[in-house]
């Protein structure tokens, strides 16, 4: 059924009643199907999962591929919404870093544990050092983890400074650090701040902002991986910039560029 053409409230409505199913389907997999199954199959249930929740949700989705790597890594990706996490996912079998507060969000917050999340307390200076570890041991196994190192989200519109705490287990691992970068946009192309979830917006507003959209795209765009051969400070400005040549942006061009791809 193509909801885009149906009223806001009618759309709504059907929208919400396929993610309460698609919400209790995740629940069941996670509570019954994870602790019996192999790593490998649960990875491919997750990125079957999420592409299933954004189609859910009305939302396209146009991804790069991810690059081919011999071993772990560490992806730095811009962060507009909530969404970002299912788009990744739906690209590339991840770990995120995400802050404690979202351990809390009902439903999600517990699907998130199950699926690999390691959360971060960031009013405890020592919580940093634990995930580090953490991401150490994932990283050592051959996993990709994933941080947002702006700290927060954004509009999409731009690209906030990022912090360089979260690279250093790359530093000491030598392990490639993969920029990646993420916008959303309307099915006329136009950008789109339905997803953004900031400022005090509660979860509810923001699936509500969502579902009601006619529909989304969401783009999701890779660059090379960077060597992790300089200091922490200078890897993290060094995948900002990559990240900002995704995006189209600059810190004197905040508008991006094109909605169809990152610039030539």
């Amino acid at each position: 059924m193509n909801t885009a053409r149906l009223p806001v409230s009618l759309r709504a409505a059907l929208r919400f009643s396929q993610l309460a199913l698609h919400l209790s389907w995740g629940v069941a997999l996670a509570g019954l199907a994870f602790p019996l199954i192999k790593p490998a199959r649960r990875d491919r249930i997750i990125t079957a999962w999420a592409r299933r929740l954004l189609k859910v949700l009305g939302v396209q989705i146009k991804a790069d591929a991810a690059p081919r790597l011999p071993g772990g890594a560490l992806l730095v990706c811009n962060h507009v919404s909530w969404l970002d996490i299912y788009l990744i996912y739906a690209a590339q079998r991840v770990h995120f870093v995400s802050k404690s507060e979202v351990r809390a969000w009902p439903v999600a917050g517990w699907l998130a544990h199950k699926t690999g999340t390691l959360f971060l307390e960031r009013s405890r200076r020592a919580a940093t050092a634990r995930i580090n570890d953490e991401m150490r041991a994932l990283i050592q196994s051959g996993a990709w983890v994933a941080v947002f190192p702006e700290g927060t989200t954004s509009d999409g519109r731009g690209l906030r400074r990022f912090l360089p705490s979260l690279l250093q287990p790359a530093v000491e691992l030598n392990c490639p650090i993969v920029p990646a970068a993420l916008r959303y946009r309307t099915l006329a192309g136009e950008y789109s701040d339905a997803p953004a979830y900031i400022d005090q917006m509660s979860l509810w507003q923001s699936f509500k902002q969502i579902v009601s959209e006619p529909g989304l795209i969401a783009q999701l765009y890779f660059g090379e991986p960077i060597q992790p051969n300089r200091h922490r400070r200078e890897l993290a400005q060094e995948a900002e910039q990559a990240v900002a040549r995704l995006l189209g942006v600059s810190s004197a061009d905040t508008e991006p560029r094109t909605p169809d791809g990152p610039p030539a």
